[in-house]
């Protein structure tokens, strides 16, 4: 209880200096519990719409590779006599194009087209109906369509509706319009179809099919056993029908959402390191000013352990009050956004219990980290050395041991990422795989954060520095006395290097953030050699049959047309894997080709193997390319032999022909969405035959065909000549060189968004600023009142602080600089090691200019307050003040 209200007296002592403080950390956790409850919030309408819409589903059955019906119908008759089983549902999910009232194709605008059993299928009247009817047969030409198409082709119920495809379309009346969340309607528009309907006008030469099947049973806790049931069951019939049960469907959308959320808690976790510095800024102040005080402690009978607990109990208490205040605050400011954004949050506001665990918990760990080295200082107070000098402080000196420390921890990550690490891990036997799992988790674990406490351990070196070459030109420049200037930083050492290390935090993240990401757009660049274009078709299947008809239309250069086939394996092995990450997979992307063709057309540079050998080994059977990154990341060479699991055969055997790279390779991810046709995505992508992507994964159907065209041709001409070759409306072409432009243009939001977090840190870190002139300040008012008494006018006194503040934002953007650019060196290593990505070093110095005036701008305008303030005081009072201060 005595350490504790010692500790609350210390606190309330200083009360403008805890307030900032206070604020800074609130700040904080605000940020942590507003943006990881946004989160929450928003997978919340993701789940409640699913919930709706297939709640009543215990299971699914779907069948794997095909993005097209694959389901005979009758499976659903088999169903339904199961005792098990209460209700089944069949439905067909294709994708389409849009057309305008004017009958024009509405460009890289698609839709999701469901074939829906009505009235069976009740599951899709929980969605809300905004205007109009369900349509109450499956065989009538009426559509029901969400609120975004709607808005999209300007339509209404009573409004006709053209799906393009075979025999020139199939137009529909609009009987409803249905209501989603703005957030999922935008990203996945939907256009509701009677079943039999849209089985004629898509598969009209086929039996009815379905491409998904939802069952619902009498007992929920039943669906383990009808899994067991019927895994056997539809093997036998087809080896690529699988079930999924409602609880896997749920974990695999939590797997696929967990990069987001791991982006929520990135923006909270760096403001609260800008916030713990802040802490201890506020700290090894107090500990300073205070050194009489210990002492007299430590005369009357306290011990080191007491005092140091003294001070930790300090740091506890301002992370404390600042977890009581950010936790509210941080709820209303998502609530306020809730009410204006209200149809993002139709779920209302979900707060989230780790968000506030994280926000909280992760203050005070900041703060006793933070309290550690204050502690440490106090501690080591003699009673009669602090007794005996008033109110100097003991930490002027430059620690040069904590400097060679900082330079060691600079150091963790390149020694892990580039140093002995494999040669040691190979020594011991490590396998590849298990090398890079070390690597990768060490670089975020150990290496990230020896870099930030490297710097901070670096920073009162780099206070000392800055005072020494700059304080003289700030000095002449405004127009005051450089050695005066000196002794405002060296005055407070610890103080000055707690405040900058606060203010590089952002500027650290934002460099990295946009070197990272500028770097790796710059080495992606498309070869010489490449398809112009891919064809694929929305509604209906492709053939290696019509391949033929491809190469015949006009336009297509010397009939170069590649027809690819995808399937999505897993490797017969688990590797390490990280939960909503691809870094280090457990399944690939295998394109299957027509190899010799594939040769021909796409330029690629063979790292192992060459052409002539490749021809004969693919001819061999279950041989397969592999790309440098697959290479890299699994450490296999050709002729080595591994295993993926295949529907039809089991686990097989594939060996390595070849080693390429290619730069145009992930143009296919880009345009296909492999992130939403399959369940597992990699950049670590195998190339094989169409006839063993067909014999052992089933994918029966192409996927696209690449095609080169003749020179100057548009491709809105070539896909009319396609239309009537193929007599199929709704083709679709991706451009390669706008796909690129597309994918580039997303990218760069993607890097503005994230940079929010920099300058969110940044906002943080001017409270620090703002607290440390505030102490400076005081320790000097007996003195800024000798001055004001002899002649010193306020306009001067403003300049000294407005002088500091600068030199303090200078060391902050020196320091950012520093630990950005070393985060952004060791990233492209990681992505080196990992992946076998090599891309140039691109320094963006545009958006770091920003960053830096930013700095400089919170520096100088936190400054202005106490400047003002101490200005506006008369002389008399910063004298007795002073005075009542020793």
């Amino acid at each position: 209880m005595f350490l504790f209200r010692l500790s609350m007296s210390h606190v309330l002592a200083r009360k403008a200096r805890s307030a900032l403080t206070v604020a800074a950390v609130a700040l904080a956790i605000s940020l942590v519990v507003s943006v990881t409850t946004g989160y929450r919030s928003a997978v919340e309408v993701v789940y409640q719409f699913v919930n709706r819409f297939i709640g009543t589903s215990d299971a699914q059955i779907i069948r794997d590779n095909d993005r097209y019906a694959g389901i005979d119908q009758s499976l659903l008759q088999s169903l339904r006599a199961d005792p098990l089983v209460r209700s089944v549902i069949g439905r067909l999910e294709l994708d389409s194009g849009l057309i305008d009232k004017l009958g024009h194709s509405i460009e890289r605008q698609m839709a999701q087209v469901l074939g829906i059993a009505r009235p069976a299928d009740k599951q899709v009247e929980s969605l809300r109906m905004e205007k109009g009817r369900w349509f109450e047969q499956s065989d009538v030409k009426e559509t029901v369509i969400d609120q975004a198409v709607a808005e999209l082709l300007n339509i209404t119920t009573g409004d006709a509706l053209t799906l393009p495809g075979p025999q020139g379309g199939l137009k529909l009346t609009v009987v409803g319009i249905v209501h989603k969340p703005d957030m999922l309607a935008k990203q996945m528009k939907s256009i509701y179809v009677p079943l039999q309907t849209l089985q004629r006008y898509a598969l009209p030469d086929k039996p009815a099919q379905v491409s998904r099947i939802f069952v619902e049973l009498k007992r929920p806790s039943d669906s383990e056993l009808f899994q067991q049931r019927w895994e056997g069951k539809l093997k036998a019939i087809d080896p690529l029908l699988r079930v999924r049960l409602a609880g896997q469907s749920r974990k695999q959308m939590e797997k696929n959402l967990q990069g987001v959320k791991f982006m929520s808690y990135l923006a909270g976790a760096v403001s609260m390191l800008a916030a713990g510095f802040i802490i201890f800024t506020t700290l090894s102040m107090g500990v300073s000013e205070r050194s009489r005080t210990l002492a007299m402690l430590r005369a009357v009978g306290a011990t080191r352990k007491q005092v140091g607990i003294s001070v930790l109990m300090e740091a506890a208490l301002l992370a404390g009050l600042g977890a009581l205040v950010g936790v509210p605050l941080g709820i209303l400011w998502i609530t306020l956004l809730a009410r204006h954004y209200h149809e993002l949050f139709s779920a209302g506001v979900v707060v989230s219990g780790g968000g506030v665990v994280f926000g909280g918990g992760g203050a005070l760990l900041a703060a006793l980290a933070a309290g550690w080295l204050p502690a440490m200082q106090a501690m080591r107070l003699s009673p009669l050395a602090a007794l005996g000098v008033l109110g100097r402080d003991s930490a002027g000196k430059i620690p040069w041991r904590l400097t060679v420390f900082g330079l060691l921890l600079l150091g963790l990550d390149p020694l892990l990422l580039s140093g002995p690490m494999q040669s040691m891990m190979t020594g011991l036997g490590a396998s590849p795989a298990l090398t890079r799992g070390v690597e990768f988790y060490g670089h975020f674990i150990l290496g990230v954060p020896g870099v930030f406490l490297g710097v901070f351990f670096l920073s009162p070196l780099m206070v000392k520095l800055v005072e020494w070459l700059l304080a003289r030109p700030v000095a002449l420049v405004l127009g005051i006395n450089s050695a005066m200037l000196r002794r405002q930083l060296s005055g407070g050492l610890w103080r000055s290097a707690g405040t900058a290390t606060a203010l590089m935090v952002g500027l650290a993240v934002l460099v990295v953030m946009q070197a990272q990401g500028r770097s790796m757009l710059a080495g992606w660049q498309l070869p010489d050699k490449f398809p112009d274009i891919f064809i694929f078709s929305p509604l209906r299947p492709l053939s290696v049959d019509d391949q033929k008809k491809i190469q015949t239309t006009p336009g297509i250069r010397d009939g170069q047309v590649l027809p690819v086939a995808i399937a999505s394996p897993e490797f017969g092995n688990n590797l390490f894997a990280i939960a909503g990450a691809s870094m280090l997979p457990d399944a690939t992307l295998f394109f299957g080709l027509d190899i010799d063709r594939a040769l021909e057309m796409i330029d690629l540079d063979f790292r192992q193997g060459d052409p002539a050998q490749v021809r004969q080994e693919m001819k061999k059977g279950r041989r397969l390319i592999v790309t440098n990154e697959f290479h890299q990341l699994r450490g296999l060479n050709v002729g080595d032999s591994f295993p993926l699991k295949t529907p039809r055969h089991g686990v097989v055997n594939y060996t390595i022909a070849a080693v390429v790279w290619s730069p145009g390779i992930d143009v296919i991810v880009g345009m296909f969405d492999m992130g939403r046709q399959f369940e597992q995505r990699t950049i670590a992508s195998v190339f094989g035959t169409l006839e063993n992507a067909r014999e052992d994964f089933g994918a029966d159907h192409v996927y696209f065909f690449a095609a080169n065209l003749e020179y100057g041709l548009a491709k809105e001409k070539m896909l009319a000549n396609l239309q009537r070759n193929l007599g199929a409306m709704g083709l679709k072409a991706g451009d390669v060189r706008q796909i690129k432009e597309n994918i580039q243009t997303g990218f760069s939001r993607l890097l503005l968004v994230m940079s929010s977090v920099a300058f969110a840190a940044m906002a943080v870190a001017s409270l620090g600023v703002v607290n440390t002139l505030l102490a400076s300040v005081r320790s000097r008012r007996w003195e800024l009142g000798i001055l004001r008494a002899v002649g010193a006018t306020r306009w001067q006194v403003v300049r000294w602080i407005v002088a500091e503040s600068l030199l303090l934002g200078i060391v902050g953007c020196l320091l950012g600089l520093v630990a950005g650019l070393q985060m952004t060196l060791m990233g492209r290593q990681m992505n080196r090691v990992m992946v076998g990505l090599i891309t140039p070093l691109v320094i963006p110095w545009t958006m770091i200019g920003i960053g830096v005036g930013v700095v400089m701008a919170v520096a100088l305008l936190a400054g202005l307050w106490p400047a003002v303030q101490t200005a506006a005081t008369r002389p008399l009072r910063l004298l007795q003040s002073g005075r009542a201060a020793e």
